[in-house]
């Protein structure tokens, strides 16, 4: 096979990967939606990542063993990239979850695509080009579209409170996580990475869930607590962050953050079966400008 041809395929399984990815995170938006009530954020948070850690590591552990050297040599990276992925972003989507409605949390989400933009100049050197900065706007209309039901003037009577900021801050940490990813590029096989960063960041979410239980208590085991804990923990965890991390590596962070856009509508798509929300006009409408947004943004 030419350098080419190998090249187009793994550009091809990147999308692939990226796809995936935001797919598994659309739904764990709708599994936050439905955690209130049943589980505490902090709490889904560690037990998410706990099970989690418990599931790769018989798996990973001969290798983590002999990729050791590169774990100690980057061990503040990998800290950091655990803190800002694993025991941030996530623990703070719960949290935002639980006073917000959805159309803020997606409005909100809109933005990250720019921050990774904004991010990648200093930490990348990497600036935008006209195409992609076109895309980005496309896709933006596409999202606004869909989050105001087609009319623009319920942007204006947006209230953001607490718990939009949380989200927003949640936003900011996932976009230097994606910078970063690139920007370190540790020589680590991805489900190597994975697991460290999942050790790690349970260790740093552990103090945040012992406060809740012991002031709120624990939760009910029931079907309801198993199935989120189940979703979240093998398709929102494993699957999309194996998935993100490849997809990272071989299209770079400005790229992968446009898909950050299809989260929204995968959400939207889980939702009307599961939360019974029906599919509307204004629903095609933007996703059509989204993934216009993506063709513009990927072309070369």
């Amino acid at each position: 096979m030419s350098t080419t041809g190998e090249a187009g395929n793994k550009k091809a399984l990147a999308v692939l990967g990226l796809v995936l990815a935001t797919l598994c995170w659309g739904g764990n938006s709708v599994a936050a939606r439905l955690s209130i009530g049943e589980i505490q954020p902090f709490t889904l948070s560690f037990w998410r990542w706990a099970i989690v850690f418990c599931l790769l590591i018989p798996f990973t552990a001969r290798q983590v063993s002999k990729e050791k050297d590169i774990i100690f040599k980057h061990k503040g990276k990998l800290v950091v990239l655990a803190i800002t992925s694993i025991s941030a972003f996530n623990t703070l989507l719960y949290l935002a979850a639980q006073s917000i409605p959805a159309v803020n949390v997606a409005l909100i989400q809109v933005g990250l695509p720019f921050v990774c933009i904004v991010l990648s100049i200093p930490l990348l050197g990497v600036y935008p080009k006209k195409a992609q900065s076109a895309g980005l706007l496309v896709a933006a209309i596409g999202l606004l579209a869909i989050f105001s039901k087609g009319d623009f003037n319920v942007l204006l009577a947006l209230d953001f409170g607490r718990g939009d900021m949380i989200m927003l801050l949640a936003v900011v940490i996932w976009a230097l996580y994606t910078v970063l990813l690139k920007r370190f590029a540790i020589p680590l096989s991805g489900h190597v990475l994975l697991t460290v960063c999942v050790g790690v960041g349970v260790v740093f979410i552990a103090p945040f869930y012992v406060w809740e239980f012991l002031t709120q208590g624990g939760f009910e085991i029931n079907a309801a607590t198993v199935f989120l804990l189940a979703y979240v923990t093998v398709f929102a965890s494993v699957v999309a962050y194996l998935s993100w991390n490849y997809g990272v590596g071989i299209l770079g962070a400005n790229q992968a953050s446009m898909f950050n856009f299809l989260i929204p509508v995968f959400s939207a798509l889980i939702a009307i079966p599961v939360l019974g929300e029906g599919l509307q006009n204004y629903h095609l409408l933007g996703g059509g400008f989204i993934f216009a947004g993506l063709w513009l943004f990927n072309k070369r």
